[in-house]
C-alpha cells in the first residue's frame, strides 16, 4: 500500500478532517501542512505518533507544518472540541453551555478538557503568511464562564495510571493529554479510529455516526469493534494493517446483491450497499476513462482531483456539486455522497462529461486514429470504465449501435457516455 495513489487518497481524507484549508492557514502553510500529512501517510507513521505530533506541535507553521492544526482549531475550546471529536469520537460541543442532554458529559468536564490547551497562543511570524504557535507565559489559564474561577485540566475519563498534569506555570500540559489520549487503556482512542476506517470501506461505521460515540448510541456489533480495536493496538496503531484486516475479511468480500434474508438489512453488513464515488475519485475516474485531463485551475498539469490541496481549487464547479466538503468542520458529515437530480442532469448533459467524451485528444479519437476495429473499440471502452471486458450480449449491442450510427466516432461517444452513466461506473458496490 506504499503507492502514490494510496498516499494521495488518504491525504485527501485526513485533509478533510483536519481542515487543511487556506481559509484558516496561509497558502504556503496549507501546502506545507498537506505535504507533511502526505509524507506521514506515505511513511505509514503509527497513528498514535501522528496524533502526538499534531497535538503537541508548536513553532513556525512553515518550519513545523503540524502546527497548522492550531490554526483551524484556534483557541482552547475549539482545539478541545476538534480533538475529542476526531480522536475520541466524542462530541463535546453540547456541554459548553450546559451539561450534555444525552450523555454523561458535564459542562465542568468540557472546560476541564479545554484547559489542556489554555496556554496555546498564535502570533504572526517573520514571513508573509507565517504564524507561530507558542506557549503563553501570562493569561495562560482558562476561567469558567459561570463563576470566573480558574479551571484545572482533568482527563475526560479515568483509564490506567493517569499521567501527572503540570501547572500552567510549569510547562506544556499537552504531552500529558496526549499520553492519556493515546494510551491503550483509553476506552475511546483505538475504537474511534477503527470505527472511522471501517466506515470508509462500508456504508456506515459499526457505530454511526462515527464521531458520536456515546452510551445511548451503541455499536451494532460490540464484539467486532472490540476485536478490531485490540488487533489495532497489538500492531502498534498501524493504519495499513487495519486496512488490510478489513479488506481481507469475509464481510468486505460480500456482494451487493441481496437475498430474501438480508434484502432489508442496512446495519449488520450482511451485504455491500452501493455507494456513489466521492467527488474527487469520480472526477479522476472520468478523466481516466475518457483520456482527458480534468481541469484544475492553478494546479500543475499532472495533478489529479484527489491531489487537490483544498476546496478553493475549482470552487463552485463539478467537485462541489458532487459533494466535496468545504473543510469548515471536523466532521464526516461535510462530505456528501447522495444522489440527486442536479447530479443526474450534470452527468447526462453537463459540460464535464460532454467535453471529455468528444475531445479530439481523448480516448475515442485516439483509438479511431489507431485503426482499432469495432470490437476492439467496444472492449477498450468497457475496460476503461467498468474494468472488465464486455459480455457477449454487450458486445453485440455495441457492434449493432456502431453499425447504425451516423459515424463510428458518434456511436462510440454514445457508448462511452452510457457506460459513464451506468451504476457499475458511478458506484462502489
Amino acid at each position: 500500500m506504499r503507492s502514490q495513489a494510496y498516499a494521495d487518497y488518504w491525504t485527501l481524507k485526513w485533509g478533510d478532517l483536519l481542515r487543511s484549508n487556506r481559509k484558516f492557514m496561509s497558502y504556503k502553510g496549507m501546502w506545507a501542512f498537506r505535504e507533511w500529512l502526505r509524507q506521514s501517510i506515505a511513511d505509514n507513521k503509527p497513528y498514535d505518533k501522528l496524533v502526538q505530533e499534531l497535538l503537541t506541535s508548536k513553532g513556525s507553521t512553515f518550519e513545523n507544518p503540524a502546527a497548522n492544526f492550531f490554526l483551524s482549531a484556534r483557541g482552547p475550546t475549539a482545539a478541545m472540541e476538534t480533538t475529542t471529536q476526531l480522536f475520541l469520537g466524542v462530541r463535546m460541543v453540547c456541554a459548553q453551555c450546559h451539561d450534555h442532554p444525552f450523555e454523561k458529559w458535564t459542562q465542568n468536564q468540557y472546560f476541564e478538557m479545554a484547559a489542556f490547551f489554555s496556554a496555546i497562543g498564535v502570533r504572526p511570524g517573520f514571513e508573509s503568511g507565517e504564524e507561530v504557535v507558542y506557549l503563553k507565559r501570562v493569561e495562560n489559564e482558562l476561567k469558567h464562564p459561570k463563576d470566573g474561577r480558574v479551571v484545572n485540566p482533568r482527563f475526560l475519563v479515568a483509564s490506567g495510571t493517569p499521567p501527572s498534569i503540570p501547572a500552567a506555570a510549569e510547562g506544556d500540559r499537552r504531552p500529558a493529554l496526549v499520553e492519556w489520549l493515546t494510551s491503550r487503556e483509553n476506552p475511546f482512542f483505538a475504537r474511534a479510529i477503527v470505527n472511522r476506517v471501517w466506515s470508509y470501506f462500508f456504508h456506515r461505521g459499526i457505530i454511526s455516526p462515527v464521531d458520536d460515540i456515546r452510551a445511548s448510541n451503541p455499536p451494532v456489533n460490540e464484539a467486532l469493534l472490540e476485536a478490531l480495536a485490540e488487533d489495532f493496538e497489538e500492531h502498534d496503531f498501524d493504519l495499513q494493517h487495519l486496512m488490510r484486516t478489513i479488506t481481507n475479511s469475509r464481510v468486505y468480500q460480500t456482494t451487493f446483491r441481496t437475498n430474501r434474508w438480508n434484502r432489508h438489512d442496512d446495519r449488520n453488513f450482511s451485504h455491500q450497499i452501493p455507494r456513489r464515488l466521492g467527488a474527487e475519485p469520480l472526477a479522476d475516474a472520468i478523466a481516466l476513462a475518457t483520456g482527458v485531463r480534468f481541469e484544475l485551475p492553478e494546479m500543475p498539469e499532472d495533478y489529479s482531483a484527489v491531489q487537490v490541496p483544498d476546496p478553493h481549487v475549482g470552487k463552485g464547479g463539478f467537485l462541489d456539486l458532487f459533494g466535496r466538503p468545504q473543510r469548515e468542520e471536523p466532521c464526516e458529515c461535510e462530505r456528501r455522497s447522495d444522489v440527486s437530480l442536479p447530479h443526474a442532469l450534470n452527468l447526462v448533459n453537463g459540460p464535464t462529461l460532454a467535453d471529455a467524451v468528444s475531445a479530439p485528444e481523448g480516448r475515442i479519437a485516439t483509438l479511431i486514429r489507431q485503426g482499432k476495429s469495432d470490437r476492439q473499440l467496444i472492449e477498450n471502452l468497457h475496460l476503461a470504465t467498468l474494468s472488465r471486458p464486455p459480455t457477449s450480449q454487450e458486445m453485440q449491442v455495441g457492434v449493432n449501435h456502431l453499425k447504425h450510427s451516423e459515424s463510428r466516432a458518434a456511436g462510440a461517444q454514445d457508448l462511452l457516455w452510457a457506460l459513464l452513466n451506468s451504476n457499475g461506473f458511478l458506484f462502489n458496490r
